[in-house]
Formats: C-alpha cells, sequence, structure tokens
C-alpha cells in the first residue's frame, strides 16, 4: 500500500514499523523531517545534470551521512553514445518513443554535451558512457550511479566507470562546461514525460 506521508507523527508511526525507510526522490525539507525518527541509509534521485534543485539536497545527505543513488544516470540511454536522431523506437513496446530526450531536435540541442563526453572519452581510454558514471563517483564518494542495461557486455562497459579518475580540477572544470552549456530541457529540471510513467521535478 502507497501512503503519503504529510507530518511528523506519520514518520514516527512509520519509523516503529520500520528499521529503515525506503524514500524515492524525497524533497529536502522532508528528507530533514524523516531523518529525525528513522535511519536512512540512501534515497535515490533522477540526475539532471544542469538542475540546481538535484544539488540543493547535497549539503543535507551530506551532513546526515544518507548516500545518493543516481538512477537514469545516462538518461536512459541517450548518453551512451549509441544512439543518432535517426533512431526510431516503436511507440507500442518502447516508452523511449515518447521521452523527450530521444526526439529528433533534441539531438541538436544537446549536441555540446556529445562532444564534450566524446573528447573526456578519448582523453580517459574511455567510452563516452562511462565519463557521465565516472564524474558522478568522483564527485562525492556517497554518489552511485546505478545504470540500467539488459545486455552484459554494456553491465561490463558501466562497472569498468569505477576504473577511471577524474581529479578535483577535473571536475571542476567540467561542471563549468556544463553550467555554460545549452541542452534540452530534460537535463534542466523539467517534467520527463513518457508513455508508461511522468516524474516532476522536485
Amino acid at each position: 500500500m502507497r501512503t503519503k506521508v504529510s507530518d511528523l507523527s506519520a514518520y514516527q508511526f512509520t519509523s516503529r514499523c520500520s528499521r529503515y525507510v525506503p524514500f524515492s526522490s524525497i524533497l529536502r525539507k522532508r528528507l530533514m523531517m524523516v531523518a529525525l525518527c528513522s535511519g536512512i541509509l540512501s534515497t535515490p534521485y533522477r540526475w539532471e545534470w544542469k538542475s540546481k534543485k538535484s544539488m540543493m539536497i547535497f549539503p543535507v545527505l551530506e551532513e546526515l551521512g544518507i548516500g545518493f543513488v543516481a538512477f537514469s544516470p545516462l538518461a536512459n540511454g541517450l548518453l551512451s553514445g549509441y544512439y543518432t536522431e535517426n533512431d526510431r523506437f516503436d511507440a507500442a513496446n518502447d516508452y523511449r518513443a515518447s521521452m523527450p530526450q530521444f526526439q529528433k531536435e533534441s539531438f541538436g540541442q544537446n549536441k555540446a554535451l556529445f562532444t564534450l563526453l566524446d573528447e573526456l572519452a578519448e582523453q580517459k581510454h574511455a567510452t563516452p558512457a562511462q565519463i557521465p558514471l565516472a564524474w558522478m563517483l568522483c564527485k562525492k564518494p556517497w554518489i552511485v550511479p546505478i545504470p540500467g542495461t539488459r545486455k552484459l557486455c554494456r553491465l561490463k562497459e558501466n562497472i569498468g566507470a569505477a576504473d577511471i579518475r577524474l581529479s578535483a580540477e577535473e571536475i571542476k572544470d567540467i561542471d563549468a562546461a556544463l553550467d555554460a552549456m545549452h541542452m534540452s530541457d530534460v537535463f534542466s529540471g523539467s517534467p520527463v514525460k513518457s508513455k508508461k510513467y511522468e516524474t516532476e521535478p522536485r
């Protein structure tokens, strides 16, 4: 059963029923409230590269010792480097057909981002897909990206990102490049809508 938790007393009740309470994309204020009542090891969030809202929660997580689980770190595969504007998905069976990042205009809007990933991949002898994962892993020790895949070769590729080292200066340079870069709205905290689900920015 799914219940909307709205006040401190509800959190206290929940904490008595479970040692650790799972939450996803929880708001900053709500996270601080529930942390008073129960143990939280980590909380999942969709990573939005240019959304300041995604990073506003970081100081709270660091203070409370809570991990940040970054789901969809490759934007459902868009940042893997395996797709182009000419790829088409079956709207009847593939939710990517209705996702904004896979629309034809998105590839043009994110061209600078793709170029940056290609350049960094060449410098690090890596793949474009490994760069966003390595960037997240190297930013904070408590950030854990969880890319999804159905293929063993992609799983091995994703695991390989853990071997890529980015210095603090390199992270700073990447962050500066991202801040100055034009991207499509999906990377700025806009609603992510598809045929099967809809997630509003937090």
